[in-house]
Formats: C-alpha cells, structure tokens, sequence
C-alpha cells in the first residue's frame, strides 16, 4: 500500500471560488468527484461518491478536501485507485496521491475543430480556484512543460507519481464542449482575455494558451478611482487624452475593417510622454503591460498577438535597433509575422493580428532609421504617426492646480499604478452590446472637417482615417461613462494631434524634409570623428574621412568627398537628394561646368568637394 496515504491533519486554507463562466462547467461542492476509465466518459461527478470499491478499481478520484475512510485520512488532490494481485494472493489495494485537486471539465477545441486541449479547474496552493485550457498538444513527451506551468499556478504535484498525472489528464473526455480562441481579442460577438471572455455567449468561449499566466491582464484598484484620478486629468490636456482614446481604439479595428498602425510621442527627455503611455497602458493593465522597443522583432510578434485587436504600447524608441525600427513599423501595420518553417520543414502558420500602436520616443520613426543608414519609406511613416508633445509644462497644457509638470506627472502615474484594467473591460462589456453600425459611425468622423484635409495626399488621408477612428473611440469611452470628459473632447483631441502631425512632417510628401534630416544626423553622428579644421596646418590622420569642416562669419560649413557625400545619403537615389538639397538651399547650384562641386585646396592639393550650409542642417 502506497506510503503516500496516511497523512497527518493540517490546517485548512480559506478558499474562494474563481472559477470563469463556462457553460455546463460548475464549482465543486467541496468533497469529491469521480471518473472511471470503464464507466464514466462525461464531465466528473460533482458528488461525495465515496471510496471505491475493489470491483470499481483501477480509477480516479479527485478530493477538494481532506477525507477520511476506515480511520485512514487522505489529503486533497488528485488519486489513483488502483489494485495489485500476485498469483493466487488476495488483491492488494494502491492508493496514490498524484497532485493537488485538478478537475477535468470540458474538452476545448476551435471553431475549425483543431487545437483540441482540457478545461482544467485547479485549486491553487493557497486555496483559490482558477481555471487553464490546456493545450493538449502539452501531453507529449515527458509532459516536463505541462508540469512546470501547472507547477507555477500553483499545483502541487508528486514527484514520485508524476508520469501518472498525465495518465489522468488523458483518461476519456468529458461530454461537455467549449470553443477555444488562441490569441487575444475578437472571437465572433465575444472579445477574448487571457482570463475572460465578454459578450453575449461569452460563456462558450475561452482562451487557450500554452502559459497559464495572465498578468499583463490583471486589474487592481476600482474603476471610479480611475476615472477620477487617470482620466478627469486629462481634461484640457489634449496629448492625455489623445494617449487614452488611442487605448480605447483597439477594439474598434476589426468592426470598422480599418488597418493597424498607431501613433509615435516625440518628444525631449522628462517630457511626460511615457507618463501618458503609462495612463494609457491602465486603460487595460498594469505596469508589466507595457513593452518596450528594446525588445527583438520576434519578441514583438508574440507582444502583437498577445495584444490582438487591442493596445501596444511601445515605449522608447531609441532602445531599438535602428536596423530593425523600419521592419518592426511594417509587421505592426500589416499585422503579418514572419513565415517559418516546423521542424518537419513544412510552413507554419503565419502569425496575423490587428493592434493600435502608442509608441513614446525622443526620436522620430525617421530619424532613428537613418541612425542604420535607412530612409523611411512613406508605407512605414504612415504606420506609425509622428506626434510633437511639447506643450506648456513638458507634455501638460493645465496641471490642475500641482505645483509643475513633473508633479502631474508623478500624480498620473502613481494612479495608473494603483488603478487599472477595470476601463478597459467596462469598454469592453459596453461595446459588445452595443448595436450600432461602427462602420458607418466612423465615415461621421473622417467627414468631419477636421479630419478632411485639403488637398491631402494619399498619406493625409490615411492619417486622418486614424486619428479620426482615436477620436471616435475617445466619444465612445466617453458616452460609455469611462472619461469624465465632455462630449467633443476627444475629437478636438485627436484633431489637434492631426495637425500636429501634418507641421511636423511638413509639406509635400516629406521626402525633401527626410533627406535634410539623414544629412543633419549624419554631421551629428560623425562631425567631429570624420571631419577637421580644412584650415590646419597640419591636419591630423582621419579614418574614412568624410570631408572637413570651415568656420566663416556666418557660421560653419562642412565639405564632403564625394564618397562621404554618397555615404550620407544612402538609400536616397543619389541625383534626386543633390536636387533636393539644392533646392532648399543646403548646397549650391551647379557652375558652368554642371557640377555642384567646388574646388578647395587641401594640403596644397585642390580637392572637388560639396559645400554644405551647416546653419540649413540646425533643427533638424
């Protein structure tokens, strides 16, 4: 007989039942439930059905407390009823403790009747109930992963009978069926959490995943407290409240069929506009669910999917890769993964989703581009939208009566600390029962003239499809009671941001811009390593020389080589950017020869070199 089965009392935990809303799935009462591989193939009873007999062996039990039979106790958990017979000897029988009580509710599979797994109700270590879908898929091999994720829930395995535990996880499937969704966000009518599903027949419906973690979907705090101390501020702080109506735009992607993209917080150091990201990433979470861009591209795919028809926050632009900034851009905008193969070397599935973006940065999408030698194409700017946040107090227009903007700051953002999660969900539950048509909603919107612009380009009008749909979501969250603003706020909001965007990107297409910026950062990056003093007498030795510098009255001029001219604007075609720049003033036109060169004397030597005017280069 197992030495597993005489267990000394100790005392109860508290519990409390958290168990999700699943159709036909219930609580335990507390005693017990039973499922034989002979006789029982539908959801385990939820009954004390007593101990079994020898003839109802081998079989499985699961206690949600402690039991007691024949003056023998047996702890909660999952158990093994089993028998052992040698030769002609009376039957022996085993009992062995497997885990800590795991309840086997429901068989989950998707809408095309793949990704099978268990609805799993499992009680934690500290008393809690809780439920997982499990992917099936974990079963295989030694089962080492399954464990270890059901190990940090909180469930309390044996050592000694682990392989056993999968034997039980893979006893027949019970009758009850419930819909599984593998990412976060919109499954039918119903938008899917990692922790809960809202809508009508939200209860049909879970999501399913291979990690039982759900924090960066926690929520804490109350929601009234939210409002009043992370939203009412944002009144008559337009870049606040942009920041909150883009946490609410997420939801309305796919029932307005409009693209991904969002929008890029430019702005100097202790500004605020981490703060703003920090009261939008509250609308939905805590602090864990934020990301940054230091993360790798691959890493963000994942972040994508798990945001699905949701917020991303992206913070600090310049902690990326410059040579990945322009890619990254891409995949948010499309919503398309990279294509990999498995390890039979077929293609997998290619991960898709649909998220709103609210990245923070001192630097532009552009400019931290050309850091790689990359120009911005108009597909990856239009992606994510340049916003200044230079206002009156850093990112604050009304402090609402702190002492500096630093002060409201630190009060926004001890708020989003202690608040956070309740909005996004109340969003939520409103928005799936609301019976409006969202397409036609946001056409009201984009006809709006502040967000049909004159003459707008092909890039104006896709920016202001965007920032048209942020203000929508802004008027929503605000007639679902979540703001405190008044109505119209959230459109002025957002169409200040559009115009923002527009001076910032300045007239045309923004080639012209882009191409005096690569050249300013290129001097900012190499002036003083790969220039002198043309004036020294005796100019020291420079790698990959790029030119020389020359200070007149008027200020200083730098002169490339030919090469180091090329160098600087790599990626540009070569002749266009030379129009370019003299065409805003940067270099001369070209002398009677047709060359924008000048002759300058080097070590007594006379060298072709472009002039620049390095005072076009400053503000850039």
């Amino acid at each position: 007989m197992s030495d597993l089965l005489e267990i000394e009392d100790v005392a109860e935990v508290a519990t409390e039942t958290e168990v999700a809303e699943v159709s036909g799935v219930q609580a335990s009462s507390g005693a017990g439930s039973s499922a034989t591989p002979a006789e029982n193939h539908g959801v385990a009873e939820v009954a004390n059905t007593g101990f079994p007999a020898l003839e109802q062996r081998p079989c499985w039990r699961v206690f949600d407390d402690w039991q007691e039979a024949d003056g023998r106790k047996f702890r909660p958990g999952v158990w093994h009823f089993g028998i052992k017979q040698k030769g002609d000897n009376p039957p022996q029988m085993l009992d062995t403790w497997v885990s800590s009580p795991v309840h086997i509710d429901a068989v989950t599979a998707d809408t095309h009747g793949g990704n099978f797994g268990r609805l799993l109700r499992i009680k934690t270590t500290l008393g809690h109930w809780r439920t997982w879908a499990m992917p099936q898929a974990m079963l295989r091999g030694s089962g080492d992963d399954l464990r270890g994720e059901l190990l940090g829930m909180g469930v309390e395995i044996s050592p000694r009978n682990r392989q056993s535990f999968g034997e039980y996880l893979q006893q027949p499937a019970p009758k009850q069926r419930v819909t599984c969704a593998l990412e976060v966000g919109w499954a039918g009518k119903v938008f899917v959490l990692p922790d809960a599903s809202i809508g009508p027949g939200a209860a049909s419906v879970i999501f399913q995943s291979g990690e039982g973690g759900t924090a960066e979907y926690a929520t804490g705090g109350t929601l009234k407290a939210w409002i009043n101390t992370v939203a009412a501020p944002a009144r008559n702080n337009p870049m606040l409240m942009l920041a909150l109506s883009v946490a609410f735009t997420g939801p309305l992607l796919a029932k307005c069929s409009a693209e991904g993209g969002g929008v890029h917080l430019v702005g100097d150091s202790s500004t605020g506009k981490t703060t703003a990201a920090e009261a939008a990433r509250s609308v939905w979470g805590p602090e864990r669910y934020k990301r940054t861009w230091k993360a790798t591209a691959n890493g963000l795919e994942g972040a994508a999917a798990l945001f699905n028809d949701n917020l991303l926050v992206l913070d600090e632009i310049s902690e990326a890769d410059p040579r990945d900034v322009g890619m990254i851009a891409y995949m948010l905008g499309n919503g398309t993964g990279k294509q990999r193969a498995s390890r039979t070397g077929t293609a997998r599935t290619v991960t898709r989703w649909r998220t709103i973006v609210l990245s923070t940065g001192e630097r532009t999408l552009a400019t931290s581009m050309m850091e790689a030698g990359q120009r911005a194409k108009s597909g990856q700017a239009v992606r994510l939208l340049d916003v200044p946040v230079q206002r009156q107090h850093g990112a604050w227009d009304d402090l609402h009566g702190l002492s500096d903007g630093r002060a409201f700051s630190d009060a926004i953002k001890t708020a989003a600390s202690q608040h956070y999660g309740h909005a996004g969900r109340e969003f939520l539950e409103r928005l799936t029962r609301d019976p409006q048509d969202f397409g036609a909603a946001l056409d009201v919107f984009k006809s709006l003239p502040e967000f049909s612009p004159d003459g707008g380009e092909g890039q104006d009008k896709r920016a202001a499809a965007r920032f048209a749909m942020i203000a929508m979501a802004g008027e929503l969250a605000t007639e679902y009671g979540l703001t405190a603003w008044g109505e119209g706020a959230a459109t002025q909001a957002a169409a200040e941001a559009f115009t923002l965007w527009r001076l910032a990107r300045g007239s045309g297409n923004g080639e012209r811009r882009q191409i005096v910026e690569q050249l300013a950062a290129f001097v900012s990056r190499h002036g003083d390593a790969r220039f002198n003093d043309i004036a020294a007498t005796h100019n020291l030795p420079v790698r990959d020389r790029a030119g020389w510098w020359k200070d007149e009255g008027d200020g200083r001029s730098y002169l490339f080589t030919a090469e180091g001219m090329r160098e600087a604007l790599r990626g540009f075609d070569f002749k266009a950017a030379l129009d370019s720049l003299e065409a805003q003033g940067v270099i001369p036109a070209a002398g009677a020869d047709g060359k924008r060169t000048r002759f300058h004397r080097v070590n007594g030597r006379a060298v072709r070199l472009y002039p620049v005017d390095g005072s076009k280069l400053e503000g850039c």
